[in-house]
């Protein structure tokens, strides 16, 4: 697992992972560790309670709003395509949507991510849509604490997932959308 640059990490996320370090050692780039019940099937009790994986240690992250962790006011480049810059960024929060959409409750079709894309867009903070919708959320709120972005930059993000999640729907029930996640992280 690769470090991180510490002083892109939202001071609150370095704090915790910082006092669990080894002394000596860069901070590990931290990921969700997402629950799984008895029957492997992903459990996500609160969004807003998010367990993360940094090294080899679970810490826990408490996360108010998708919105306070907002930062800056950089303007986004035309996103027409995905630009370099934000590769990473689209794959934090694409990857674990790959990563579990194998289980049947998260197996959903193009025009749900598309629903969950447009309100994350709109209503970051919103209510919650459904299980896929809280651990985008949750995945969402680890990648705005390693890579600053504007809300701004946060809405074109969305946008853009929306506008493919769009543009893969071939009909009522496709799922395009995860066929082409499976085949880009494998």
């Amino acid at each position: 697992m690769a470090d991180i640059d510490k002083e892109q990490l939202l001071p609150s996320l370095r704090q915790l992972c910082e006092a669990e370090r080894k002394p000596g050692k860069n901070i590990p780039k931290p990921t969700v560790a997402f629950q799984l019940d008895d029957n492997d099937y992903l459990v996500i009790p609160r969004r807003e309670d998010i367990d993360i994986c940094c090294g080899k240690r679970i810490i826990h992250w408490h996360v108010e709003s998708i919105r306070a962790l907002f930062r800056g006011n950089r303007i986004p480049p035309d996103l027409k395509h995905y630009p370099e810059e934000y590769v990473l960024i689209f794959a934090a929060i694409e990857q674990p949507i790959a990563d579990f959409s194998e289980h049947p409750e998260l197996s959903l079709s193009d025009a749900d991510f598309k629903e969950i894309f447009s309100a994350m867009r709109r209503r970051p903070d919103g209510r919650r849509i459904n299980l896929m919708h809280d651990l985008v959320w949750q995945a969402t709120a680890l990648t705005l604490a390693l890579y600053p972005c504007s809300e701004a930059e946060y809405s074109a993000i969305f946008l853009r997932l929306e506008k493919s999640a769009r543009t893969f729907n071939l009909g009522q029930g496709s799922k395009n959308y995860l066929a082409y996640l499976h085949n880009a992280f494998q």
